[in-house]
């Protein structure tokens, strides 16, 4: 019995010790499964900042090529409009009269039932001047300079300061304008005025007569005719000028022809018609 007792005992104690084995064999591989796995992490994690770190180093490099083609772009663009600008023959000013608080001539009109709305001169003025001016750009020998293309207030000095400063120097000036009957409402029609001929040169008058008999061609309208007139924009500047009044703004029959944006479309073509028959006669060989 004793032999036996001592057998069972060793017996026991050997399967102990190889379940401590077993145990601590499977804590091994458990920590080394572990190691692994923070290893892998740490290289996974490094991995991902360094390529962080590349995207961002690669969209810096992207951004600054960028601007450098937008740079680029701008450079191209400039030099070829100066290349435009050198191979335009002919500089045309559209001065669309008044602007800012300067509100020019006015009128009123109805627009539902008993209530009124006004309209401004200088609203109408910058309309068609710039109706002018797009169909005037439209030719490839013409550059088209604008004295005011907002609703900004310019004085008729700068006005002149800027079509006298002009390089190439500007070939004809057409300044728009809105007329108006103090205390009646009966007069209409259009007229175009023309300064006093300050040399043996100016040709403002024939300019004047091209733009008027254009205007006549193209819309139904009272033809006023061609006007001499001391009018500080025509005196100072140094090219033919003329002023174009469009219509009365007074004459509500008139005003309501005026604020149709068709109506503006043939009268804008008309003055430009006139300033191309006008450049036509007098080509630049």
């Amino acid at each position: 019995m004793s032999t036996k007792k001592t057998t069972n005992n060793t017996r026991r104690t050997t399967r102990r010790k190889l379940k401590k084995k077993k145990l601590n064999k499977k804590r091994l591989v458990f920590l080394i499964c572990i190691i692994c796995i923070f290893i892998f992490g740490i290289n996974r994690a490094t991995l991902g900042i360094s390529k962080v770190a590349q995207n961002i180093d690669n969209m810096k490099k992207q951004e600054v090529e960028k601007q450098k083609a937008i740079e680029a772009q701008k450079q191209y663009n400039l030099e070829n409009e100066k290349k435009d600008a050198l191979n335009k023959k002919y500089t045309i000013a559209i001065d669309p009269g008044h602007g800012g608080k300067d509100k020019g001539n006015l009128g009123t009109y109805a627009v539902d039932g008993d209530s009124k709305k006004t309209v401004y001169e200088k609203d109408l003025d910058l309309q068609i001047g710039k109706k002018v001016a797009g169909i005037l750009s439209k030719q490839n020998d013409i550059q088209v300079v604008l004295t005011r293309s907002d609703d900004e207030s310019v004085s008729v000095d700068d006005r002149v300061k800027m079509i006298n400063s002009q390089s190439p120097y500007v070939d004809a000036l057409v300044s728009i304008h809105m007329n108006a009957q103090l205390g009646d409402d009966s007069a209409y029609g259009t007229e175009t005025y023309y300064r006093m001929e300050n040399n043996s040169g100016d040709k403002s008058l024939e300019l004047a007569k091209y733009v008027q008999k254009s205007i006549a061609s193209y819309i139904p309208i009272r033809d006023r005719g061609v006007k001499q007139q001391v009018l500080e924009v025509l005196r100072d500047t140094r090219v033919p000028a003329v002023l174009v009044e469009c219509g009365f703004i007074s004459n509500p029959k008139e005003q309501q022809k005026l604020i149709d944006e068709k109506y503006q479309d043939k009268l804008a073509e008309g003055i430009a018609q006139g300033v191309l028959s006008f450049l036509d006669q007098h080509a630049k060989r």
